[in-house]
């Protein structure tokens, strides 16, 4: 599952966000399908088992374009970046156009969760989230909290039960 969680972060961080698609190194057919569906360019493996690792020799027409085995480089004395178009990417492709500036009149809300919260993933999948800095060398957080004048809205989803016993009836408030 942890695999799978920074393959949704690493996806949010790059252009294309949400709409990339992760593949499942153990289910073959389903992967050619979604390779051939999505014209994938690049297949980045996440995850240790052997299947992951072995999966982008598979397609040997897809050429890694990376001068290091590496979605983010940089090291001591350079800032790290991406080797990919990522959010920078896009803010920069967008901040000067209307339609950016009627995104932020509408309001850009980032949300936050409780990593033990049971819905966690669900969360990540639906709404997204961003790999670690120490990671990336980017705060992705940041980069569109300043573009976009985004605003941080903490999800509560431990619910407010109560029930009567008269009517059998239980209220989930909250």
């Amino acid at each position: 599952m942890e695999a799978f969680r920074n393959a949704v972060r690493s996806s949010y961080a790059l252009w294309g966000g949400r709409f990339n698609p992760i593949l499942v190194a153990d289910r073959e057919e389903e992967t050619k399908r979604l390779v051939d569906l999505f014209r994938v360019d690049v297949i980045w493996p996440f995850g240790d088992g052997e299947a992951v690792k072995t999966l982008p020799e598979k397609y040997p027409y897809l050429i890694s374009p990376f001068f290091r085995n590496a979605l983010f480089i940089g090291g001591a004395n350079d800032r790290k970046h991406a080797q990919v178009l990522d959010v920078q990417n896009a803010v920069s492709h967008l901040i000067d156009r209307p339609d950016w500036q009627r995104l932020k009149d509408h309001g850009v809300r980032l949300f936050t969760w409780q990593p033990n919260d049971p819905l966690a993933d669900v969360f990540l999948v639906q709404f997204g989230g961003y790999p670690s800095v120490e990671e990336t060398g980017v705060d992705y957080c940041d980069v569109l909290k300043r573009a976009a004048q985004a605003n941080c809205v903490a999800m509560n989803t431990t619910p407010l039960v109560s029930w009567s016993t008269e009517n059998g009836t239980i209220d989930v408030l909250g």
